[in-house]
């Protein structure tokens, strides 16, 4: 009933209004609406509607009309990290590492300047080989070198080629008594290596007989043993 009543006091002021009314207000949306373009209240501050007015026009805030709130944004959630799968460290074998020497003094096993070896060497070097092989050391884990060293009386070119020819008779008469090949090697290091200082010898530069025999301890052929040791 009062709604009836509202909507025909409504008919009533518009009609009175006329045309001077229509000047100030205009229709908006099946709502009358002022200069300022906001929707006319009549006195129960009820909302106007115009002849267009239908429940599918209705406007926030009239006819008890309720705006939706707008939906909050979707938050879209990040990619959970894959922390990948650590590789195993491989156990890296450590460098050989030189676990012993042995040192013949070349005058044993060689003549002055020459690199046949003599039958007194022959004896040395086979006594190393029978230990060598009383050791059964493995290939794989294990390397030898037999080292020369010369004197320093020479040419230094004379003397190196004179160490590595040294090296090679008496590395392969120890593989001829059964060391195996592959475990054993040879290098000439000439007299870059000298066990004598200079000044030890200083005296008898002169007399090349003493000289020799002052520079003996420099002649000689190293038997170096390297074993690899797994990294911890």
């Amino acid at each position: 009933m009062q709604k009836m009543k509202r909507t025909m006091i409504q008919a009533v002021v518009c009609a009175a209004l006329g045309l001077t009314a229509m000047s100030a207000f205009a229709a908006k949306d099946g709502y009358l609406t002022d200069s300022r373009d906001t929707v006319v209240r009549d006195n129960y501050n009820e909302c106007w509607h115009t002849n267009y007015w239908t429940k599918e026009n209705a406007v926030e805030g009239c006819d008890g009309f309720v705006a939706k709130k707008p939906e909050a944004p979707k938050v879209v959630e990040a990619p959970t990290p894959v922390t990948p799968t650590p590789t195993p460290t491989p156990v890296v074998p450590a460098p050989p590492k030189k676990v012993e020497t042995i040192s013949l003094n070349a005058s044993g096993l060689f003549d002055f300047n020459k690199a046949t070896l003599k039958e007194e060497g022959k004896q040395s070097l086979g006594s190393v080989a029978g230990v060598l092989l009383e050791r059964k050391y493995d290939a794989s884990k294990t390397k030898i070198i037999v080292v020369g060293h010369t004197d320093r009386i020479g040419s230094a070119s004379y003397n190196q080629k004179l160490s590595e020819e040294r090296a090679a008779s008496a590395r392969n008469y120890i593989v001829s008594k059964g060391v195996p090949e592959n475990l054993i090697t040879s290098s000439g290091k000439g007299e870059t290596e000298p066990v004598t200082k200079p000044e030890d010898c200083k005296k008898v530069l002169k007399n090349r007989k003493k000289l020799i025999a002052c520079y003996a301890p420099d002649r000689r052929v190293d038997i170096e043993i390297y074993a690899s040791v797994v990294a911890q």
